[in-house]
Order: structure tokens, then sequence, then C-alpha cells
């Protein structure tokens, strides 16, 4: 007999399953892309050449000749995979990211093989079970996937609505009357909404309650924003002693990897000798090292500031456009990523093939990547697109969307 817990779970996951299925039978996901040699503004799909708009390689560095040249060069060197467990022995391109991410982040930092193994390497560590995480509503499913295993282990688990800090206030001196510590798990740039956290007022909490402890997720905020591509958090706020920052090297950073920015070696040390997936999981290979000691370089150099400015000027250009054309956007934040709102998964799907069959490849975005109901599409800057490229991809969103996006009962249309 199925409890019912379980009969909900599997629920899900049908839901899940079918919303993948009807968009790979639509052409939307899980697609294989064609190109032999691509140039980063398009993609070849069905024989069809299409403007990139799904791509997070923001400044345009993973098709860079010096990072592609610095991976051949590791796979040379190593070859394709140095296959020992990090705890055992690695290769010393390691130490060579290590120096240049130290002096790029300002702190201590690791080097874990993704994101998802960072968060499940550091926070099962630091949290412990007599200590509670409040989840952002809104934070990354690696981050959420990382919760299930902190409740298995006895902490306690909550969520709190997205980046409302007066009900994170409340439940923050709420828990410090009954928990160790209490965590606040958040990204720094939201990854399908492309809004942002406040970091500030985060900070301001940090110092009115100690035992708050922050992990942001700046997966998406590293390398096209801060001094020397630092991110979104570290660009606005400095390290705090309890606070931890991971991110990807796989967006921005156009090359592969991630990092964990810890306020001091002593906890970068209980995390790397005692987090599982430092011990058992396999290691960022070669070429992904080589490539990213080469864009580190990249971004220490006065080469970065230029790259930086680019991508600042043409994110201002896309808002002002999205404004002109009143289009139904979830936040206007100066990032490079941007959801447009249409309401239901089949008009949303109608959406992306229109964009498609115009010459133009944005990501289906539904459930769970975001509310049932809510559906839409993502759509990102990269500096591979022109000024010209990018008016005529919204031209074309505007045009194609104007019968389909269903508002909410109560929201304005602004069309």
């Amino acid at each position: 007999m199925r409890t019912r817990r379980a009969t909900q779970h599997e629920r899900a996951i049908d839901v899940v399953e079918s919303q993948f299925r009807r968009g790979m039978e639509r052409g939307l996901a899980r697609i294989r892309v064609e190109d032999q040699s691509p140039n980063g503004d398009t993609i070849t799909i069905d024989g069809h050449k299409l403007l990139n708009l799904g791509s997070c390689a923001y400044l345009g560095l993973n098709l860079d000749s010096r990072v592609k040249d610095a991976a051949i060069r590791a796979v040379e060197q190593y070859g394709p995979v140095f296959s020992s467990s990090t705890a055992y022995t690695s290769v010393d391109l390691y130490t060579d990211l290590e120096e240049r991410l130290t002096r790029i982040f300002g702190n201590t930092v690791l080097v874990p093989t993704t994101t998802t193994l960072g968060h499940l390497g550091a926070l099962p560590v630091i949290i412990g079970p007599d200590d509670i995480a409040l989840l952002d509503r809104q934070v990354h499913a690696s981050v959420q996937l990382t919760a299930q295993v902190l409740k298995a282990a006895g902490s306690t688990v909550a969520t709190v609505p997205h980046n409302d800090m007066e009900t994170l206030a409340r439940r923050v001196a709420e828990a410090s009357r009954r928990y160790e510590h209490v965590w606040y798990l958040a990204d720094g740039v939201y990854s399908m909404y492309g809004d942002t956290a406040p970091v500030q007022q985060v900070a301001a909490l940090l110092d009115e309650h100690e035992r708050l402890h922050v992990y942001f997720d700046d997966a998406h905020g590293v390398g096209w924003y801060g001094e020397h591509g630092k991110g979104y958090v570290l660009g606005n706020v400095p390290m705090h002693p309890r606070m931890i920052v991971s991110a990807s090297l796989a967006k921005s950073w156009g090359t592969g990897g991630a990092v964990l920015v810890f306020p001091d070696r002593e906890l970068a040390e209980r995390v790397l000798l005692a987090g599982a997936t430092f011990i058992f999981s396999g290691p960022v290979h070669p070429a992904e090292l080589g490539a990213a000691v080469a864009s580190a370089d990249i971004h220490l150099s006065p080469e970065h500031a230029v790259l930086q400015e680019r991508m600042l000027r043409q994110i201002d250009r896309v808002r002002d456009r999205i404004v002109e054309l009143q289009l139904p956007v979830r936040s206007l934040a100066r990032t490079p990523i941007w959801f447009v709102r249409v309401g239901s998964m089949e008009n949303a799907m109608e959406a992306c093939r229109r964009l498609m069959d115009s010459g133009f490849y944005a990501n289906l975005s539904a459930f769970p990547a975001v509310p049932m109901g809510e559906d839409g599409f993502r759509f990102t800057q990269t500096l591979y697109l022109s000024d010209q490229e990018l008016d005529d991809f919204l031209d074309a969103v505007a045009h194609h969307i104007s019968d389909l996006v269903v508002w909410p009962e109560g929201e304005i249309d602004l069309r």
C-alpha cells in the first residue's frame, strides 16, 4: 500500500516527466545542436541556423582562442582525465587556479567539480542537527537538493518567501532563540528570472543577528559582474565572517568547475577534509582546469573591465527596449537573464516555436523550473550578440507573444 506522501512524490515526478515529454515532442527540450564549429551567436537545429539566446557564456569566453588553447595544452600534458580522487592525488593545475581565484575573490577558495557537488560537499559539513536552514523559495534546485540531505541528517529545513526581507528578519529572530545556527540559503543572481538577492539587507541582518550565517549561490553572478569578475554578491558587499559564496566557472567564466569562497582557512579546510564530494567525487578534468586558469588570467587583466563594460551597456540597452516594448518580464534587474512570462505551458511552447520559425532560440521554461501556471521562456545575453541582433529578437518577441500571454487575475495588462 502506497503512502499519501509517496503518491504525492510520484505525482510530482509524473508532472515533470510529462512537461519534458511535451517539450521534446515540440522540439523544444533535450535538443542536440548540429554545429561542428560553433561561433557563439548561432546554433543549428534541424538544419536551421538560429540566433542563440540560450547561452550562459555571458562574456563570450568559452570560444576564446586563449581559453581553448589552454584546454588543449592541458589534455596534451595530462590526458583527458587524471583519474584519481583529489583526496589522493591531483594535477598542479589546481594550484595554479586556486592561486588566481584567491586573488580574484580575496579569500580562501576551494575548487569543487561543479556547484552542485560543491553544495553537497560543504553544506552537510557546516550545517548540523542543531541548526536550521532557511531556503529562499527560489534558491537554485541544486541547493534544494542538498537541503534534502541536510534534512535526512537531522537539520531543520524550512522555506521563506522570495526576497522577503521582513519575513526573513522575523524568522531569523525567532529561530535564533531555538537553534544553534540559523542559515539563510539564497542565490546572488537567480537563474530563471534574472532578479537579484538584496545582498546589502542580508549583510545588515548578519550584523544584527550573531547566530545568522549565509550561503549564497552566485553561479550566474560571477564573471560579468564585480571587480575581476568576483560576482554579484562580493561585488556589492565585502565577505562577512559568517558568509560563504559558491559560484560556477561553467557559465560566464566559459570553462568548467566551480569555486567555494570561505571567510577563513580553517572552515575551508574542514570542508575539504570532511566534505563527502571532496573525498569521493572525481576531479575537475585537465581541459577544464587549463581553460579556467586562462580565463582567470583574462579576468585579472585590464581586458576584463572592457568586456564587463560592454556587457553592462548591452544589458541597459536590452532593458530599455523591454520597457519600450512593454514585454511581460518578471524582473528588470541589471543582469543578462530575462524571463518572459506567458502563463500556460501550451502558449509558452507556441511562443518558442514561433520564435524558432523566425530564426531565434530561447529557453522554454516550465515547471519545475518555474511554478505551475507561470510558464514562459528565458533568454540570455552574451557578447557574441550585436545590438541589432538583440533588437531584432526583441521585436520578434513583441510580435509573437501579443496573442499568447495569459494575464493573471488582478494583474494589469501593460500592452
